[in-house]
Parts: C-alpha cells; sequence; structure tokens
C-alpha cells in the first residue's frame, strides 16, 4: 500500500503513465472493435438501460452481450420501463461514418456509449418487468421534468432541440451537462447537511464518498460523469490519506477515464474539461472575492476553450464570457439546488418551471445576436495545440510577444479561407443533390438536399444541420452569396428553410419553369431575397451561366447549369431528362471535362447519345445508399462503362471534391 502511496505522490511516474495510457488509448480506439452481433436480421434479449420516447418512436439501448441501440416505430405506445428484460427482432446495421469530412461523427459518439451496432425493430417484446430498485429509480427520475432529467441523469433529450442548439451557440451548454460543476454542488448540499449532525471529518468524507458512487452507478458510467465523480473522489480522499498534488489527481483522473472509456479521447467534452480544470486549477485564487473569481472563472474558462471549440464547432462566441456571468451563478446558487429540492418536493415545479422559462427564452433571445459569433475554417492540429500553450503562457503572465503571436495565429486562421484555392464540392446529402462551388471568397450553393425516408435502416436527419452547416464552417464560409434551387423536388430543396434561418445568405435564385407547392410556399416567404431571372454570374475565377429549358414538367425544366474557368468545363444536370438533353443536344455545342449526371443516374437520363456526344472525363452520381427507386440506374452505368467514361457516386466516395486548378479530385468517404 506504501508503494502505491509513493508511486501516486511521484508527478513524473504519473506523468509517464499518463503518457503512456494516451499511446495505449490511441492504439485501442484505431484498432478493430471486438465486435459480437454482425448485420442482418436479428433476435437479440437485454436490459433495456436508456429510453427516449415520443408520440412516434421509442429509442432504446439495450445491454446485451454488445450495447445495441435501436428505433422502434409503434401504434400502440409501448409500456417499456428501465431495467425491464426485452427482446427486439430487426434489422441491425452497423453505423456509418459519415460521408464527410469535419461534420459530427455519430458512429465514434456511440463507440463512447459502447454500441457498435443500431437496430430498426419489428417487434418488440417485453420477456420480464424490471423489480430492481435501482432502475425503478432512475424509470422516477426519467418521467419528470426535461431539465430534471438532464441534470441528474445526464439525458437532455426532453430539451427542445432549438434551445439545445442556442446553448451550445451560446457557449454555455456545458451547464446542462454532468460536470465537474454540478458534482462539485451536489458534494458541497451532501457536505453542507452532514455537517448539521456534527459527524466528524472521515465520517462524512465516507459517507460523501458512498454518495458519489451511488450516483456514478445511478447515472452510468459514461465518460463525463467518470470524470466528475473520480476526481471529487480523489479530492475528498486526499485530505484523509493520499496527500496527492492537485496534478496528479487530474493526471489519474485522466488515466482511469481512458481506461475505462477509451473512445472519450475523441470527444469536445473530454477535452473542456480537462482543459478547463487544469487551468482553473493552475490559475486560481482562494483569496479572491466571489465575484471576482466568477469573473476570473468565466475569462478562464472563455479563453481555454477557445482552441476546442474551433476544433470541433468552427466557431467562438465573443459574448459567452458575459453570458457566462449571467448563467453560472443562476445556474450554481439557484437552478441546480432547485433541481434537487424539486426532485424531492414535486409540488415547487411551477416555480422550477420560472426558472426554466428564464434560461430557454433568455438563451434563444441572445443565439439571434450573430455579429459576435465568429467561424473559423478547420486547420491543422497543430494550431489548436499552439493556441493552448500560448494561452497558457499568456495566463502566466508571460511577456507581451506572446499574446502578440496569439492573435497573429487567430488573425491568419480567420482569413485563412482567402488562401483557399479553388473547389466544388458534390456534398454527400444521401438521395438528394447539394453542390458547393468556391472561389475567391466567394460561395454558391446550388440545391441543398432534403429529408427522405426511403431506406428500411435509414435514420432521418436534418442534412443542413448535420453536414451543409458544419462543412460550411470548417471551410471558413461566413455567407453564401447564393443559393441556385434547380427544382421544387424535396430532395433538391427541402433543406432550404432550414438553411435560410440559419446561415446567411445573400440571393436565393428560383427556376423561372413548373412551380410547385415547395417553390410557392418559398416565393411567399417575406425574410428571403429571391430572383427569378436566369442564372449567369462570375463566383470568383469561375464562370456559372444557368440553361433553363422551361419545359412544363417537374423533372424536365429543372435548370442546367454549365460551369468553367481556365481549366475545367462541368455540366450540372439536376433532375433533366432524356427531353432536356436532346434539347442540350440540339441547341448548344457542349464538351465537358465533368458531368453531374441528371436524377441521380437515373434510367430516364443520361443517354447514350448525349454521353457520347459530350465525351466527359469524369462522371459524378450523388446519390443514396439502398433508395426504393434503385439509383443509380444499371442501364446507365452500364453505358458508362461501354463509353470507357470513369464514374464516382457519394455513396461509395462521400462528398466528391474537385480542384480545377490542380486537375485533382478526391472523396471524403472515411470507410
Amino acid at each position: 500500500m506504501n508503494k502505491l502511496k509513493i508511486i501516486l505522490q511521484s508527478k513524473k511516474i504519473m506523468f509517464k503513465v499518463a503518457i503512456i495510457t494516451l499511446l495505449i488509448t490511441i492504439i485501442r480506439i484505431n484498432l478493430p472493435p471486438n465486435i459480437i452481433y454482425h448485420d442482418g436480421y436479428q433476435q437479440i434479449t437485454g436490459r433495456v438501460i436508456r429510453k427516449e420516447i415520443t408520440k412516434e418512436k421509442l429509442i432504446i439501448t439495450v445491454k446485451a452481450r454488445e450495447n445495441v441501440e435501436g428505433t422502434f416505430y409503434f401504434k400502440t405506445k409501448p409500456r417499456v420501463k428501465l431495467g425491464d428484460k426485452v427482446t427486439l427482432e430487426g434489422n441491425l446495421f452497423e453505423p456509418m461514418s459519415p460521408g464527410t469530412k469535419n461534420i459530427f461523427n455519430y458512429k465514434d459518439y456511440l463507440k463512447t456509449q459502447n454500441i457498435f451496432h443500431l437496430m430498426k425493430i419489428e417487434k418488440l417484446t417485453i420477456k420480464e418487468k424490471s423489480t430492481n430498485p435501482y432502475y425503478l429509480f432512475k424509470e422516477i427520475i426519467s418521467q419528470k421534468n426535461p431539465y430534471i432529467k438532464a441534470l441528474i441523469l445526464g439525458d437532455k433529450s426532453g430539451i427542445k432541440e432549438e434551445v439545445l442548439e442556442s446553448y451550445q451557440i451560446n457557449g454555455i451548454s456545458h451547464l446542462f451537462a454532468i460536470s465537474g460543476m454540478h458534482i462539485h454542488i451536489l458534494s458541497s448540499i451532501i457536505l453542507l447537511v452532514l455537517k448539521k449532525f456534527n459527524l466528524k471529518e472521515k465520517t462524512q468524507y465516507k459517507i460523501l464518498t458512498t454518495s458519489l458512487l451511488f450516483y456514478l452507478l445511478l447515472v452510468g458510467i459514461t465518460p463525463s460523469v467518470i470524470r466528475g465523480v473520480l476526481f471529487f473522489l480523489l479530492f475528498f480522499q486526499n485530505r484523509l490519506y493520499l496527500n496527492l498534488s492537485k496534478e496528479t489527481i487530474i493526471l489519474i483522473t485522466i488515466i482511469i477515464t481512458l481506461l475505462i472509456s477509451p473512445y472519450a479521447l475523441v470527444s469536445a467534452a473530454f477535452w473542456y474539461s480537462f482543459t478547463i480544470s487544469i487551468g482553473l486549477i493552475y490559475f486560481s485564487d482562494k483569496k479572491t472575492s466571489y465575484w471576482k473569481g466568477l469573473l476570473k472563472t468565466s475569462i478562464l474558462s472563455f479563453l481555454l476553450s477557445i482552441p476546442i471549440s474551433l476544433y470541433y464547432f468552427y466557431q467562438i462566441n465573443l459574448l459567452s464570457i458575459l453570458y457566462n456571468l449571467f448563467y453560472i451563478p443562476l445556474m450554481t446558487v439557484i437552478f441546480f439546488p432547485l433541481t434537487l429540492i424539486t426532485l424531492l418536493i414535486p409540488f415547487l415545479e411551477p416555480i422550477y418551471q420560472i426558472f426554466i422559462n428564464i434560461f430557454e427564452k433568455t438563451s434563444l433571445y441572445l443565439s439571434n445576436i450573430k455579429i459576435f459569433v465568429l467561424i473559423f475554417s478547420k486547420v491543422s492540429l497543430i494550431i489548436y495545440l499552439s493556441y493552448l500553450v500560448l494561452i497558457f503562457l499568456i495566463l502566466k503572465k508571460q511577456t507581451t510577444k506572446f499574446k502578440a503571436i496569439f492573435f497573429f495565429l487567430l488573425l491568419i486562421h480567420y482569413f485563412y479561407p482567402l488562401l483557399i484555392k479553388d473547389f466544388i464540392k458534390i456534398i454527400d446529402v444521401g438521395q438528394g443533390d447539394s453542390i458547393l462551388l468556391y472561389s475567391k471568397g466567394k460561395s454558391a450553393l446550388i440545391d441543398t438536399g432534403g429529408k427522405i425516408n426511403y431506406d428500411k435502416n435509414y435514420i432521418s436527419k436534418n442534412v443542413t444541420k448535420y453536414t451543409t452547416i458544419p462543412l460550411l464552417k470548417s471551410l471558413g464560409i461566413k455567407k453564401l452569396d447564393y443559393v441556385l434551387l434547380t427544382h421544387g423536388d424535396l430532395d433538391h430543396m427541402g433543406e432550404i428553410f432550414y438553411l435560410k434561418e440559419h446561415f446567411s445568405i445573400g440571393k436565393i435564385y428560383i427556376n423561372q419553369g413548373f412551380k410547385n407547392s415547395l417553390e410557392k410556399k418559398l416565393i411567399k416567404t417575406e425574410d428571403v431575397n429571391i430572383a427569378f431571372e436566369n442564372m449567369t454570374k462570375k463566383i470568383g475565377n469561375f464562370y456559372l451561366t444557368e440553361i433553363n429549358t422551361n419545359f412544363k414538367d417537374e423533372n424536365t425544366s429543372s435548370s442546367v447549369y454549365y460551369l468553367s474557368n481556365n481549366n475545367l468545363t462541368m455540366l450540372l444536370m439536376g433532375d433533366a431528362t432524356v427531353e432536356t438533353e436532346n434539347y442540350l443536344l440540339s441547341n448548344y455545342d457542349l464538351k465537358v471535362d465533368i458531368i453531374k449526371l441528371g436524377h441521380h443516374g437515373s434510367s430516364t437520363s443520361s443517354s447514350g447519345r448525349f454521353l457520347s456526344e459530350l465525351t466527359p472525363k469524369l462522371a459524378l452520381i450523388s446519390v443514396g445508399k439502398d433508395n426504393n427507386f434503385n439509383h443509380p440506374s444499371k442501364e446507365v452505368l452500364k453505358r458508362l462503362e461501354a463509353l470507357n467514361i470513369p464514374y464516382l457516386t457519394t455513396i461509395n466516395s462521400g462528398t466528391i471534391t474537385i480542384y480545377p486548378t490542380k486537375k485533382e479530385v478526391t472523396e471524403d468517404r472515411q470507410e
């Protein structure tokens, strides 16, 4: 025991152990996981450890030989509860990595929960109702107010999506995830109660340790909870037995966290937690008054979070310091203690709801102040680490040259997109179209994609929220100068309404031909700048010309765009059909390097005559996996092969990027 204590007290040894653990963790997360189940129709029996239920669907996580997350669409709401033993029958499949770089990776997120398979549940049978007090207690809490569930169990599924988004924009989302701050408040309350009984300090800490271990089991052994609970357990035990430095406590917490949950290493929460914790430990001052301490904490948290926010979310909100000055005292002094009290005394919920309304309404209002939200592109990891080092040096009151270097790097980073070479991206939006053009700081988006539920294994996601906007931000694009809509199909313009609400757009161009209800709805919208004329624009080095065929049919009248610069010619066919192709051949002399095939490679387009006369060097197909339309058509693929035209699909390649200057084509698919 003494030898272990000596080892733990040695900063050098613990630092070496932390480095070795980090290296082992990197190896572990890059090795193929030990997957037990396989894709296909399966029957799985296990305990329900998490559930989220709406009017139409149930999402549950079942603990079996391997954790499985399943989605069940029901007609009659199932009476399944946490801890129940259930049998799931349905199609099991591995989650795909995103087909676009630098966006949220849901597959990696699931790995942090030890989930490697998803299931589209066709049949759910409750085999055994749970009588376990642990699960019954969790079930009771899960039925409470969404904020009680979030702050006690760490489950934010009940909070409105737009509210959660506003918290993230304002830089206060950390307040609603179980963290060291919440564990600290909980520990303080427990100790305050125990002191009333005049117990010895050792007895108090033993009871507190037991309480925190129970809380860890209650919430679940997740990375964020492990971090918070471990830190404070070690901190309190340290007062009694260990005599460890604060640095050593942090190192031990990191080591244990990574050993239990190696995939925590790739999560933003892990880096936020430890970076800010280390900073606060090193630069805290016990002599400072509460309000000065609060200001210092807010400034430190903001500064230390900059590189992490930029790395994961590509933006910082300069006003988050002020927002935290308002929200942190509200959370620590009133809201979180009131959460615990309301849990015990339910009739106080109307008062509790008043504070919820204050939180939500102020956050939603503040999130609309976009002028102080700065968007940065994604750059080398070395730059972010440099930021972190420079911030620590600045906080150590080193010379002003470090401040100068920091702000110079930040300035270069902000304007870095102006140095990016021209590119064209065929964005992987599933069964739909969305094409991004960028040149000399100017950008245009042709179509937005849209939500279509066609695949038995398809989980509907907001394409703009989870793909397009993160992609734009990662490229440092702060505004779309133009959005051009080829026609009114859902899979081409369905996301325009979300996009215009959440991203800056200069002008929207609508097809002059046939207009459906979706296009008419957009035209009636008051807060958009809509143009109806044929689009012929110079976008940086690109020349973009719209060829509007003006047919009376929706797909046939789809706008076609001819794109060119000094190095490349490209034809973007929208959903154009053979009739449109014949019109183009009769009225234009077209020779192109690259063609984006019409209608996702459907047999209604891309005729042999059209392809042979165009003689493209490459064909691109934007299409969703396992779609109901059997796109791309086997006939079209055979025509391409017969004419020796190579082709790429977004199914296999993910987002496809063309660099005209380099004459290079890259693929984003990570698998």
